[in-house]
């Protein structure tokens, strides 16, 4: 590595220059060093001073701060940010655990990145679930196990967006920016560093030992005479100062002399009058003339195959374009005519990628198989396509939309489909393609929102659907077919997004213009309407739920047949609207054959086949049959561990479920740990304000009540009420099932309280789910309870009476619930008075308890002690 002519004294942090073998020497020390890092430039020169600033700020007084604030890589378009940044990488590798390139121009592209990392690092729940990947991701570079990392984050246009991705709060943990803004000081607290040209030494120096022509010693390695020497010297200056010592037109015009061999006082030549031709008109450009002069001069060399390809390129995002974009769908491209013959050829296609590479207009990535083009360089292109040929503008773009289109596996919902998919999704927005007529790249997009939302990526879906679907409608209008399949997958994004009320108004309107235009039983219409069910139940209008999925099943079997899996999605709604009404064993019955039949189609460790599962672990709960739903339950958990770490909020629905399954057989202090692991990760991934957060706290009451921690769960309860007014309009289970289990914390030492909450939750719950419904089962059996605790004996034996023979009817006279209302029935007859039935009922719940739950069950011994048994509600 040549160093920089510039004067400067190097003591503490002296920059190593032992050549190094990028990659292989990193993997040899076990280092994580990322493959989207740009291989080791053999030709890097100067930039030493940079390099040396970097570093020293990088490392000064590491153990004395918290944390080093990022440095900031800043300048020009094509000025070599990005090389300093990737030389840094490899010449320190050395000191770091972890090395990784986020590409930062787009927000995506940064999530892409962490997402990675996660799956790289081996971390748990970072495979599946990608907004809750990259808060994990976030929370190990802060907390551990590593150490010493370096995050590079290139080309980042959006300040106050990339400080949201900073894991700041590790001394050893280093961040490199690198971006065309100036204004990074106030955002990251650092002065930032400036890089300018090349110095005239710097380039000469580059040139020299890029060209052989220019070079100081012969094609032998002998040193040539002073004279040549002189000749070549002041050749390679006049070059650089006609270059303006810009890095990027040194490269071009490097590669050009190396491949053709012609002398470099002919390229002037053909520089000067290339530079008056090309900007004899005026040219809208923001990067500096001389790069579309070298570009021209290198362009002209590259024969008509690498030159379609190299415009086709320019059409693209400036990201990585793996092979497959071009060859998937080469044959569907139809113009232009000479692309089209190139791109349906996939030897003329790699020579031609090769020679791009040659002339460094392209890097050609093997070990990645993909093709990067400068965005400076692509910017040129497109400018002077449209100044020259505007109409190929439109050709070009066509055919990169033809190929996005062609990569759409179109079965989002197949994992095993991300990596195709991923392809094409970071060149989607630059390419132009939410603006495209082409019905199949409009497919694909459809599809990439509903796979994102899928795979937890709710923000990215919800970021790419809504702009799709605001510039769909104006395009095409609201009633279009596919603006409404769109409309669909952005609805189910933002209801699980937490934006329930949004969900429901789109998905409404979408649900009339789908059954006006198409019928009811168009594919578009159904899946519609299956997802308005989600709404509804969101609602608390279970019943209208219930009514519209039996009304939906068979048009299911029907349109997509009975064991399509989308068929059993309604399947497994019916369930959940069965289970929400507290009919418990039709919740069953649908459930089961749900998981058998996607067992069958989908197998044993799919995600939804384990979703069907988990919910019968919820409907055997329901029916109080403890032991055999915690079997259930943790055949589940288990078959999660075993997959390669994903978690979705189904996965996490099912942690949060197996804690509930220990509470309810008795394991109390394995419930606690479960349960409280199971919030965090809501927390972590939802955020507090979210319904599916509140029900994981909800459970988490009762839990810490359940271990004598009351001070922990009434503070829980308390604060999961104050939110519950607004997540939870109207109010439904989340609000009432929170008062209940509160109340059951509070009794023990405010039962005046307890009674209010429970009068004010059977009101509720009586509103909104009717009388004999578990749930208002439940809370009046509490009532009852508290009348007892205040002393209001007659009260709480009418109301104990009146629970117990209903709880019989609606429950099973065996299920866990009516014996605890027997149970404290008892207890109630006994302080009124009437000792014979009071000691009768008790000998025949303990007989029953013993069966259900056996002897050595918590709740058993309670009965047994003559002491007053909780029944805490867990909400849906």
């Amino acid at each position: 590595m040549a160093s920089s002519h510039r004067s400067h004294t190097v003591r503490k942090h002296s920059i190593d220059k032992r050549p190094r073998s990028g990659f292989v020497e990193a993997f040899a020390r076990s280092l994580i060093f990322g493959d989207e890092i740009p291989a080791r430039n053999p030709h890097f020169t100067g930039r030493e001073e940079e390099l040396r600033i970097l570093r020293q700020r990088l490392t000064a007084s590491a153990v004395e701060v918290l944390s080093q604030p990022p440095q900031a890589v800043f300048g020009l378009g094509g000025i070599g940010k990005t090389e300093i940044a990737a030389e840094y990488a490899h010449r320190f590798a050395k000191d770091y655990e972890l090395v990784w390139w986020v590409r930062s121009e787009h927000e995506d592209r940064m999530r892409d990145a962490f997402v990675k990392l996660g799956k790289r690092l081996g971390l748990a729940s970072t495979d599946g679930q990608r907004d809750k990947s990259i808060w994990t991701v976030m929370d190990a570079l802060r907390s551990g196990p590593y150490d010493r990392w370096l995050l590079i984050f290139d080309n980042a246009t959006q300040p106050e967006v990339v400080k949201r991705y900073l894991p700041m709060g590790r001394p050893h943990g280093h961040v490199i920016i690198t971006s065309r803004e100036q204004q990074w000081r106030r955002h990251t607290k650092a002065e930032g560093i400036e890089v300018a040209q090349f110095s005239e030494e710097e380039t000469v120096e580059f040139l020299r030992k890029r060209v052989p022509d220019l070079a100081a010693r012969d094609e032998h390695g002998r040193p040539i005479d002073r004279a040549s020497e002189r000749i070549r010297h002041n050749d390679a200056v006049r070059l650089a100062r006609a270059l303006d010592n810009l890095p990027i037109a040194a490269e071009h015009a490097a590669a050009y002399l190396a491949e053709t061999k012609r002398s470099a006082s002919s390229y002037l030549e053909m520089f000067e009058e290339n530079a008056h031709d090309l900007f004899s008109e005026h040219v809208d450009m923001d990067y500096p003339r001389v790069v579309a002069t070298t570009w021209s001069i290198s362009s002209r060399q590259l024969g008509p195959d690498a030159t379609e390809l190299f415009n086709l390129c320019a059409f693209f995002s400036p990201e990585p374009m793996a092979e497959e974009l071009f060859l998937t769908g080469g044959r569907n491209v139809r113009a232009p005519e000479a692309l089209a013959e190139v791109l349906a050829d996939t030897r003329r296609f790699r020579q031609a990628a090769r020679r791009l590479h040659r002339y460094s207009l392209a890097k050609a990535d093997g070990k990645r198989n993909v093709l990067i083009v400068h965005r400076v360089v692509q910017r040129v292109t497109r400018g002077q396509i449209a100044i020259e040929r505007p109409e190929d503008c439109e050709a070009y773009r066509t055919a990169v939309h033809t190929l996005l289109a062609s990569t759409n596996p179109r079965n989002p919902d197949r994992e095993s489909n991300d990596a195709q998919y991923e392809r094409s999704l970071q060149h989607l927005v630059p390419a132009g393609a939410l603006h495209t007529d082409n019905p199949d790249l409009r497919q694909l997009i459809v599809d990439q929102v509903r796979r994102l939302h899928l795979r937890g990526g709710h923000e990215e879906s919800l970021r790419l659907g809504e702009a799709a679907l605001k510039v769909w409608r104006e395009t095409w209008g609201r009633d279009d077919e596919r603006v409404l399949q769109l409309a669909v997958e952005v609805g189910i994004a933002l209801r699980l997004a937490g934006r329930s009320k949004e969900a429901r108004e789109l998905n409404q309107e979408a649900l009339e213009l789908l059954t006006r235009n198409f019928g009811e039983d168009h594919e578009v219409t159904l899946i519609c309407a299956n997802s308005y069910g989600g709404d509804l139940r969101a609602l608390g209008k279970f019943d209208d739920a219930l009514e519209l999925d039996l009304k939906l099943l068979p048009l299911f079997e029907r349109v997509f047949l009975p064991h399509h899996p989308r068929t059993l999605n309604v399947r497994n709604n019916l369930g959940a609207d069965y289970r929400r009404l507290g009919r418990f064993r039709e919740a069953l019955e649908h459930d089961e054959r749900a998981y058998a039949e996607r067992e069958r189609v989908l197998g044993p460790t799919n995600l939804r086949t384990l979703t069907s599962k988990d919910s019968i672990s919820h409907d055997l709960r329901g029916c109080g049959q403890y032991d055999l739903a915690l079997d259930v339950a943790r055949d589940v958990i288990t078959a999660l561990a075993l997959r390669t770490g994903p978690e979705t909020l189904d996965s996490l629905n099912a942690q949060k479920s197996f804690a509930v399954a220990l509470r309810k057989a008795g394991h109390y202090e394995d419930a606690l740990q479960e349960s409280q692991r199971a919030v965090q990760r809501y927390l972590d991934f939802l955020g507090e304000k979210h319904r599916y957060t509140l029900r994981a706290q909800i459970n988490l009451i009762n839990d810490l009540r359940v271990t004598d921690r009351l001070r922990e769960a009434e503070e829980l309860g308390r604060s999961t009420l104050a939110l519950c007014p607004e997540l939870d309009s109207p109010k439904g289970d989340i609000t009432w099932a929170t008062m209940v289990n509160l109340a059951l914390v509070l009794r023990r030492n405010n039962p005046e309280e307890a009674r209010i909450l429970d009068e004010g939750a059977v009101q509720g719950l009586s509103e909104v789910f009717g009388p004999e419904h578990p749930f208002t089962l439940q809370a009046t059996a509490n009532l009852a309870s508290d009348l007892a605790a205040v002393g209001d004996t007659a009260g709480a034996l009418e109301l104990g009476e009146r629970c117990y023979e209903a709880g019989g009817r609606v429950l099973g006279e065996n299920h866990p619930d009516t014996l605890a209302m027997g149970a404290n029935l008892s207890l109630d007859r006994r302080a009124t008075g009437d000792t014979r039935r009071a000691e009768d009922l008790r000998a025949d719940v303990l007989r029953r308890y013993e069966e259900v739950l056996s002897v050595e069950h918590p709740v058993t011994r309670i009965a047994q002690q003559r002491g007053r048994i909780s029944i805490d509600i867990e909400p849906y």
